[in-house]
């Protein structure tokens, strides 16, 4: 299939960097499994809505997953992964404006590719977004490869989130990084996550808060960042608070800093008028150090 120009030239209409307002990623969860279960749309006719709410209160990328990926949730099969979204991506494509770029979670190329697919048909722009980065499923990276589609990597070695230091992460990013474009990549289509949270037992939030206080380590790879804090465990455990309900002020505070250090993308469950001015508030800090 010949290469869809939106693909080659995604980077050149996506406006992000230090020079740029931050992106806001409006978080849409497929998977009853996920830890916070405001974030959740099972029934797909309310996803459109919330889709929408998004977008009207400041989200350009909405992150469309259908397998949750916190390591105590029950696996699913790729068919259901794939009956869970292909739908929604549908869906989406036909709802939301041309210039509103989909996300989509996952570690698999079958899914990916059937969600490129979908995208292809409608004329959209999607980035795979995969936890993993590209060791779940070697044939991902082949995939993306071929049809030069931008990736975001979370930081992992073995499995999703197992590095615990700001310099791990950095050095398996470059890894990464040289290893795709060795296969002709445009390493401009890639975006970084230094993967926060509790994705294995060893990672407790201590290291979270120190992978925070210190991206302005993961800024020496000069690739976009971007940062899901959203509600996650290191909050609860840093306030004492174990309902990812009442973790929206940890949230907030913890996104400042994040942005503040030098964070290009946030991935939120929440898109409203108080996390915009927050943003924009560290933004502000940041452009004036």
């Amino acid at each position: 299939m010949e290469l869809d120009p939106i693909y080659s030239k995604l980077f050149d209409i996506l406006e992000i960097g230090d020079d740029y307002p931050t992106i806001i990623m409006g978080v849409l969860n497929l998977s009853p499994e996920s830890f916070y279960k405001g974030s959740i749309y099972e029934d797909i006719s309310s996803l459109g809505q919330a889709a929408l709410d998004m977008i009207k209160n400041g989200a350009t990328m909405l992150d469309l997953g259908a397998r949750s990926t916190a390591p105590w949730s029950k696996k699913i099969s790729i068919d259901e992964e794939l009956n869970r979204i292909l739908p929604a991506i549908e869906l989406l494509c036909k709802k939301i404006p041309e210039h509103i770029i989909i996300t989509v979670d996952t570690q698999y190329k079958e899914v990916a590719q059937s969600a490129f697919d979908i995208s292809l048909k409608f004329n959209k722009r999607i980035i795979i977004n995969d936890v993993s980065c590209l060791k779940t499923d070697p044939l991902l990276e082949d995939f993306i490869v071929d049809k030069k589609i931008p990736i975001i990597l979370m930081a992992s070695k073995k499995i999703p989130g197992d590095l615990l230091h700001i310099k791990d992460i950095v050095y398996e990013f470059k890894n990464t990084i040289e290893r795709l474009i060795s296969k002709g990549f445009d390493e401009e289509n890639i975006i970084l996550d230094p993967g926060i949270g509790h994705w294995i037992e060893e990672k407790t939030y201590e290291y979270d808060l120190k992978i925070i206080n210190n991206l302005e380590i993961l800024r020496k790879l000069r690739k976009p960042i971007l940062v899901a804090l959203s509600r996650k465990s290191f909050i609860g455990s840093s306030l004492n608070i174990p309902e990812p309900e009442n973790r929206y002020n940890g949230t907030l505070s913890s996104t400042a800093i994040a942005v503040y250090n030098g964070a290009h993308i946030v991935r939120t469950h929440d898109v409203n008028k108080q996390l915009i001015d927050i943003i924009k508030m560290a933004e502000i800090l940041r452009r004036n150090k």
